[in-house]
């Protein structure tokens, strides 16, 4: 870790409602998997003020961009296919959010819907529903291919081709037909649709996975701690930058 303090990671929330008002919510294990391996978690409301976006990524030393309802097919220029949830409350917050996330160079993790999203806002377009979303959706154990060098192959500790196991939470995916600017595909699920993407920078850790690793004991540990690692780098690299700026 770098200096005194463990490196921060903001997460955004879920908006619900609840009780009859909008609230912000997360599952807990999201948060409980960063501080597992020693970063901590900083929930963020959805509020779409850049000032209160800037301030908060000049706190942070990474992001992790949890799963959800699905994104309005709008915000990647599509019509909405008929399994397509439409009511996901406050979803330009996620996209402002992510935009200028990737305007830093902190490193970046996107679980399932946080996946889908960064190749949203990269300018890809998703599958809104799979031929076979039923052996996606529930939990679902399948396995997954590593098919690419990259960080999410140096996370799990697997070279290309080598399979790992993973879980199904989704009815939505990554269009390999339109992926975002930069956007590379590092693992592919059992039936070929796109289990984790990056951002080809290698400098840089911009990770989307479609599983839900905080759910999962057994890679839960790698993934997570790689991340913190990543973001340990980025403090340390805030740091000597402002002491020679200083």
């Amino acid at each position: 870790m770098s200096g005194n303090h463990p490196p921060v990671i903001l997460i955004n929330m879920a908006v619900n409602i609840l009780n009859g008002k909008e609230c912000d919510t997360l599952k807990s294990q999201y948060a409980q998997r960063v501080s597992e391996v020693g970063a901590v978690p900083m929930l963020i409301p959805s509020i779409e003020k850049p000032e209160i976006i800037d301030t908060l990524l000049d706190l942070a030393d990474g992001v992790l961009f949890i799963g959800g309802k699905d994104y309005l097919p709008s915000s990647y220029g599509c019509e909405p296919h008929p399994e397509t949830f439409l009511g996901r409350l406050r979803p330009h917050f996620d996209i402002a959010f992510a935009q200028a996330v990737l305007r830093r160079n902190m490193p970046v993790l996107g679980i399932c819907g946080g996946c889908q999203l960064l190749n949203i806002v990269t300018g890809g377009k998703l599958i809104q529903h799979l031929d076979n979303a039923e052996d996606h959706r529930n939990g679902k154990i399948h396995t997954a291919r590593i098919t690419r060098n990259g960080f999410f192959a140096e996370a799990v500790q697997l070279a290309v081709n080598n399979e790992l196991t993973v879980n199904s939470y989704h009815h939505q995916a990554v269009d390999p037909d339109n992926l975002g600017k930069n956007i590379k595909v590092t693992a592919l699920a059992f039936d070929g649709s796109i289990e984790a993407i990056e951002l080809d920078t290698p400098d840089r850790m911009i990770l989307g996975v479609q599983f839900h690793p905080e759910r999962m004991d057994d890679i839960s540990p790698k993934i997570f701690r790689y991340f913190c690692k990543q973001a340990s780098l980025y403090k340390q690299k805030k740091s000597c930058q402002s002491r020679n700026h200083a």
